[in-house]
């Protein structure tokens, strides 16, 4: 079964209309599987969506909150997973796509024993259509199974690549697949974190305070894993408080955001384009000053503190690649980044 048709083929199986909303959701949400998709591998809805309709399928009323919970931590990738998808976040999603009722809407309340925190699917969302809620409930257990399979290949196929990488050469052709197109998000981020963390490291800065001079070498950390609550922030460098985030994105609203969740703190941007940085501050400048004006653009152009995109991050790559030990450095560190991401060392 390849990637790209596995949702088909497992409709085909289980007699499932490709026109029902939990069809196409499953099939917007697992677009990660395709190597040459740039979807976020965001597990957290499709978890919460996974234990309901396994509950369905194995004739239970529901399950309590808390259980619900620790059988979602307890699949791969999910041990960092919080209350939020369970709580909210999936039926939001579902309800602002799909614009369905309440009572279709995936999470619903259930009552087991008295416990007021109980969590069900919605059998009418199971039943759209004239669909037969068990195999629709299967279907969903089985795609997500299948993705989370999929997803597991294609990072060990990269974490295999980068721990057998030898050589200058094999080793930069191995990094620089992150920069691909259409290469993970995570994967830039890890990539682009390692590559920067290194460059840093070789800074050092002199300053005073209290009188006393001091000596050190800058060092840059990621604040948490890509899909966490950070408010905005990817990595912080120290001593200098700068604030990194990283992005795919273009689009200036997307920017002014995170400068809002910090209340306006000047922040540095890590970009996944071919554009040079120059160019992609032409661009956000003329978009916003067209949709919010002039002194509403320039308000927030000006907490633009740096700009990374590929250009500098592959010429920081090659300088780093001059150093065989640096390049060494450089391999550790996304290899033990790569793990801690995938929860590999959990």
């Amino acid at each position: 079964m390849n990637e790209a048709s596995f949702i088909q083929a497992l409709a085909l199986k289980y007699d499932i209309s490709p026109e029902i909303t939990l069809y196409k959701y499953l099939e917007r949400k697992t677009k990660a599987s395709d190597r040459g998709s740039k979807a976020r591998r965001s597990l957290g809805n499709l978890y919460a969506l996974y234990v309901i309709c396994e509950d369905y399928r194995d004739n239970k009323e529901g399950s309590s909150f808390s259980e619900l919970m620790v059988r979602m931590r307890a699949l791969p990738f999910g041990s960092k997973l919080q209350n939020h998808p369970l709580d909210n976040r999936l039926n939001d999603e579902v309800r602002r796509q799909y614009g369905v009722s309440d009572e279709m809407l995936p999470v619903q309340n259930a009552q087991l024993n008295g416990r007021k925190k109980a969590r069900k699917v919605s059998e009418l969302l199971l039943k759209e259509k004239g669909s037969n809620p068990l195999s629709v409930s299967k279907f969903v257990v089985d795609v997500i199974d299948t993705y989370v399979r999929i997803i597991e290949t294609n990072q060990n196929e990269y974490l295999e690549e980068i721990e057998d990488a030898q050589s200058r050469s094999n080793i930069v052709s191995v990094v620089e697949k992150a920069f691909e197109k259409n290469s993970d998000a995570r994967l830039f981020e890890i990539v682009s974190y390692s590559i920067m963390h290194h460059w840093y490291a070789q800074k050092t800065i002199e300053y005073t305070f209290e009188g006393k001079l001091y000596k050190e070498n800058l060092s840059l950390y990621r604040t948490g894993r890509t899909n966490a609550n950070d408010g905005g922030i990817d990595f912080v460098l120290k001593p200098f408080g700068r604030f990194f985030q990283v992005t795919e994105t273009l689009d200036f609203k997307k920017y002014f955001l995170d400068f809002d969740k910090t209340n306006k703190f000047p922040i540095s941007f890590v970009i996944k384009t071919e554009l040079d940085k120059n160019s992609v501050m032409k661009l956000v400048r003329e978009a916003s000053v067209k949709e919010i004006g002039q002194d509403k653009a320039d308000q927030y152009c000006q907490l633009f503190e740096e700009i990374f995109t590929l250009n500098e991050l592959s010429s920081i790559l090659n300088w780093i690649g001059e150093s065989e030990e640096l390049l060494k450095q450089l391999q550790k560190t996304i290899i033990e980044s790569f793990k801690l991401e995938y929860g590999l060392l959990d």
